[in-house]
């Protein structure tokens, strides 16, 4: 986990407890949102049921007043009361007939009133006997009769002795029958019936909706089918689920789930059932789960785009001054890093660093200038001690000697060594010409051809215009003392140096290029890493060099800038190139 970058961890972090909440509350929203519709469609179901028995009820109870109103009536009483053989009473069965034709006309969906009495002797507005069969022998009288006191329902009663004037089926009525009872001896004298068209059960029921694949249907108290709408899963469903104390059950019926919930009328003993699918339900929990998934993922991406905002306002800083440090660390002491744009702590960090910078740029300055006293004091010293005049009277006493005694190698290298003496001296000033460079360097390569004779061929090329332009002194020599000892000393054969002073695009170019030995890729991209951090103990131990590469490099680095100083260019068996790039300076104040 530490591994990984802080920037991946705050994401992840952030983003953590960000979809944690998001997912949990996504999830139990939507199962409290499937529980809630549930329970709703439940209460919707439930209430529908409970209308849909009211009305049925209230129906029937109408249906029973006009049963009652029949049976009380005098005419019917008289009628009920005759016998088979008694010659019918004059404009009686016209009077009643009439009556029950009113009771049709009002209540257009009674199809048809009937009066029966126990000698088979009856009378409709709209109903026939089909045969000579006695109706008392039917069972919807014979009910009537033997239960007196109740009304009774007979739902589509197919194979009854009676036909219609008008055209309906037995498929298409209910009949209720109440036994009429004789005041006088409390007996039941005849049965009153009404056809009852199921289309008004369909007008109760139709406005009620519960889903496109939801129903409503009725049984009667023997669970045989009052009213249904044309739909076969009617006829999937047990009838003998409805004994259960619940009120509900849940059946898969062709591979979908549907949920069944039904009440008991008081009424009518009738099952008022409501079924509907799960399917119909989902589809408002998939809306709602849609939903829900289109704002967790909005507020995911949110979350996403304000972490890495906030991660980035973060780790932006960090790394600007994980770079600048790293800049710091290879030398580069010009860094700084801008404060100002932040105004917390990154600030006041970026505030603390700037200050460590320019703390570390003083202390090497005031280190470099302790040195450079130092370096004076002891050239002084040395000078002080060498005595140039008496060292240079020396030089000269001993060429005239070899001149005496006719060498002219010697009075040649003695020559040569004095101008080396008289211009490294330079009467302890820092800074010379490059005209005097240049000599300088020809007399050292005087004295080393006489060392390696044929070995060493060298040249030394340069623009006239660069001449008088002053230099640190003694920047060249080490490094063609180190072409020598490194390159052509290391070579079989003979080698050559060229040693160029330029002046290009505003710069002076000192290259110092050897046929020697050169050097693996490895070494040089490690001396010339070194060369741009400064690290003089490193070039050192890499090099081999010595103490004069890193001591011209740094003094450079520490007079001109960072910019400026010393970079190899070297092959293998190819020989090495030292670049030397300074600033083009007509006066220079050491």
């Amino acid at each position: 986990m530490y591994k990984r970058k802080i920037r991946n961890r705050l994401l992840i972090f952030f983003l953590v407890i960000t979809f944690l909440p998001i997912t949990t509350l996504g999830v139990f929203s939507n199962l409290i949102y499937t529980r809630i519709v549930e329970n709703k469609v439940n209460q919707h179901t439930e209430q529908m049921i409970n209308q849909i028995e009211v009305n049925i009820d209230n129906y029937i109870n109408s249906v029973e007043n006009i049963l009652m109103y029949i049976s009380n009536s005098e005419d019917i009483i008289r009628f009920l009361n005759q016998s088979g053989q008694e010659p019918p009473i004059n404009d009686l069965e016209d009077r009643i007939k009439r009556n029950l034709k009113v009771y049709t006309d009002i209540n257009s969906e009674i199809f048809g009133l009937l009066i029966v009495n126990n000698d088979d002797k009856y009378i409709s507005n709209e109903l026939d006997k089909k045969t000579r069969d006695d109706l008392t022998r039917e069972t919807w009288y014979m009910e009537s009769i033997n239960e007196s006191e109740n009304i009774h329902f007979f739902s589509k009663p197919i194979g009854r002795n009676l036909r219609s004037h008008k055209s309906y089926s037995a498929e298409d009525i209910i009949s209720i029958s109440k036994a009429v009872i004789d005041k006088n001896t409390n007996k039941p004298i005849g049965v009153v019936m009404a056809d009852i068209n199921l289309k008004k059960f369909d007008d109760i029921i139709r406005d009620n909706y519960i889903g496109e694949k939801g129903f409503f249907y009725l049984l009667d108290n023997n669970n045989n089918i009052v009213y249904s709408p044309v739909n076969p899963i009617v006829y999937r469903i047990n009838s003998t689920n409805f004994d259960s104390k619940t009120n509900s059950f849940i059946r898969s019926i062709n591979d979908e789930t549907f949920k069944i919930m039904y009440n008991t009328s008081n009424v009518t003993g009738w099952k008022s059932i409501g079924v509907f699918s799960f399917k119909d339900i989902s589809k408002d929990i998939t809306i709602m789960e849609r939903f829900t998934l289109t704002i967790a993922i909005a507020t995911s991406l949110l979350a996403v785009f304000f972490s890495l905002l906030f991660t980035n306002s973060i780790v932006t800083p960090i790394k600007e001054l994980k770079i600048l440090m790293k800049g710091v660390e290879s030398g580069d002491l010009n860094l700084k890093f801008e404060e100002e744009r932040y105004s917390n702590e990154f600030g006041e960090l970026g505030h603390s660093f700037n200050h460590m910078v320019r703390e570390i740029k003083q202390l090497i300055n005031m280190v470099y200038s302790e040195q450079r006293s130092k370096r004076k004091a002891e050239i002084e010293t040395l000078q002080a001690q060498i005595k140039p005049h008496f060292l240079y009277n020396t030089l000269d006493t001993i060429a005239w000697m070899a001149e005496d005694y006719n060498a002219k190698d010697i009075v040649n290298l003695v020559g040569a060594l004095t101008k080396v003496f008289r211009i490294g001296l330079n009467k302890g000033k820092e800074v010379i010409n490059i005209k005097d460079e240049i000599q300088h360097i020809n007399s050292y390569l005087v004295i080393q051809k006489y060392r390696y004779e044929d070995k060493l061929s060298y040249e030394i090329n340069f623009d006239n215009d660069v001449l008088d332009t002053l230099i640190l002194k003694l920047i060249t020599q080490p490094i063609v003392e180190n072409a020598i000892y490194h390159g052509i000393k290391e070579k079989r054969g003979k080698g050559s140096i060229s040693i160029n002073f330029r002046k290009i695009d505003g710069e002076i170019i000192i290259t110092v290029d050897d046929n020697g030995a050169g050097m693996p890729e490895e070494k040089l991209e490690n001396i010339n890493s070194m060369l741009e951090t400064s690290n003089s103990f490193c070039i050192d131990s890499v090099s081999g060099s010595g103490y004069g590469i890193s001591n011209v490099n740094t003094r450079i680095k520490l007079t001109y800038g960072q910019q400026y100083g010393l970079r190899y260019y070297s092959k293998i068996g190819e020989g090495t190139k030292v670049e030397i790039r300074l600033p083009f300076e007509n006066n220079y104040n050491g």
